[in-house]
């Protein structure tokens, strides 16, 4: 994932929340700004479901220790930190939270924060429908100074982020800077203090104050993260992979895909099942009609069987398809006579013949009739009768021998 969301938390609900958007691929920012207080988290949920989340808590809500541990049994040593650290914290341990990070000349680090205040984090950003991967104090974002015996500071709003070397870190305010700077000179004459952003009026003497290139003071913060020398969420802390907030936001649409699927796949079924009824219902037809035609029948088994059978016999028998071919002449013939109006149609199986009894305008349409149908077939002119305006007739049409 080539974007990051970089949230600031306070220690109170109510504390302001600086967050920036950043694309590591093409190394700018996307987006910046800050909230009034947690309660508004839920309006970065968004950015956080296409992003990476780190989140940065204040460095003042966290510990660092240094422990000696032996070489030997490193792993045994480190499962007694806490109880080595009892006298120095001022909780119980059982209620505290330990993250361990690089070993120094044999040296163990170790961050302790409270576990109260870790589960408040993350319930805020829960609350927002925000889910964070990593989670580290303030101070461990801030560069390390580029020269060994320099330190470095960035400054955001009235607090002052102190990075003392590659685990060590202060997050203070503004008021107590000229104390930490005493503690922190010890023995020497004056610092040496590469400032990212540190307003002038706080350059206090003696010591010397190294501009760095300026940027946004949270455009710092996330361009030092892309190494993480530890992370907070871990143990009984540690969150669920981040395609659960892609599934957060997709949920709702696979939601709904999903139910148009299920009503297509039930609209078709039911579909199904009126063609079935429908098809039923047609059957029934048939063969009702079948048994009207053929009241002797009492079983209807294959039907269209049958019903082939019986329009084969009404042809002639044998499969003689002479009846189709007769009434295909005679409606090409009705056509190009259509002053001439059958009244009779009758079909002689065992002469195979038809016979037509017939009406029209004048004896020529008869003959014209007559012309048409001798081009297949052998026609006697029977009988004709001038009524009026109007001639009788009949016609055989035979096939021709």
């Amino acid at each position: 994932m080539s974007e990051r969301l970089v949230i600031r938390l306070g220690s109170n609900e109510g504390d302001s929340i600086h967050w920036l958007q950043f694309n590591d691929k093409a190394q700018e920012v996307i987006a910046s700004g800050s909230l009034n207080s947690a309660e508004e988290l839920s309006q970065l949920a968004p950015q956080a479901a296409v992003a990476n989340v780190q989140v940065l808590v204040p460095g003042s809500d966290v510990s660092y220790f240094e422990v000696d541990v032996p070489k030997s049994n490193r792993r045994q040593a480190i499962a007694a930190i806490p109880f080595m650290l009892e006298d120095e914290l001022a909780a119980d341990v059982d209620t505290l939270h330990f993250v361990y990070g690089d070993v120094i000349e044999s040296r163990q680090s170790v961050y302790v924060c409270d576990k109260l205040r870790i589960a408040r984090w993350l319930k805020w950003l829960s609350e927002a429908g925000i889910s964070a991967s990593q989670m580290l104090p303030d101070y461990l974002a801030v560069p390390v100074a580029q020269e060994p015996e320099n330190i470095s500071v960035l400054q955001l709003d009235n607090q002052l982020l102190f990075r003392l070397n590659s685990n060590q870190g202060l997050c203070i305010s503004e008021q107590w800077l000229n104390v930490t700077l005493d503690l922190l000179r010890g023995d020497k004459d004056s610092l040496l203090i590469e400032h990212f952003d540190v307003q002038s009026d706080i350059h206090l003497p003696p010591h010397q104050w190294l501009a760095q290139p300026l940027v946004l003071p949270m455009q710092q913060l996330a361009m030092s993260l892309t190494k993480l020398p530890i992370n907070l969420l871990v143990g009984e802390f540690t969150q669920n992979k981040k395609t659960n907030n892609h599934w957060k936001v997709w949920r709702s649409v696979a939601i709904a895909a999903s139910v148009l699927v299920v009503m297509f796949f039930v609209e078709q079924l039911i579909r199904v099942n009126q063609l079935e009824q429908q098809q039923a219902q047609l059957k029934q037809q048939s063969e009702d009609i079948f048994r009207k035609l053929n009241p002797n029948v009492r079983r209807v088994l294959k039907l269209k069987s049958r019903m082939q059978n019986e329009i084969k016999s009404l042809a002639g028998g044998g499969g003689s398809n002479e009846l189709f071919d007769m009434l295909e002449a005679m409606n090409g013939a009705l056509s190009a006579v259509p002053e001439l109006k059958p009244s009779t149609i009758k079909f002689d199986k065992r002469r195979n013949e038809l016979r037509l009894q017939a009406e029209a305008g004048s004896y020529q349409q008869f003959e014209k009739f007559k012309g048409l149908l001798e081009q297949q077939y052998t026609v006697v002119m029977g009988a004709m009768n001038n009524n009026g305006n109007k001639v009788n007739g009949s016609l055989v049409v035979k096939v021709s021998s």
